[in-house]
């Protein structure tokens, strides 16, 4: 009488694995569509940044890592620097 109780016990953790898998992807497609305004601006900034750099010459200039100031900061690849400004 007790082997359809381990049966049952199998469904349920299979189905609570299903559930947890599917709380977390949809955790991550609301994050991704939540921020991707901020990313894609955080994204633009950088390229804006990156380009600008390279036509005045000031690349090896901001990459200085020791360098205080905007310039070396806006260097970073951290999207929360960029979206400071």
């Amino acid at each position: 009488m007790r082997g359809g109780g381990g049966s049952q016990a199998r469904q349920n953790a299979v189905r609570s694995g299903l559930v947890v898998l599917g709380a977390v992807a949809f955790g991550y497609l609301s994050f991704r569509v939540g921020f991707k305004p901020y990313l894609d601006r955080a994204q633009e900034a950088m390229e804006t940044h990156v380009s600008a750099a390279a036509t005045d010459g000031s690349a090896s200039n901001a990459a200085q890592p020791d360098q205080s100031g905007e310039e070396g900061l806006a260097t970073s690849k951290d999207p929360a620097v960029v979206l400071r400004d």
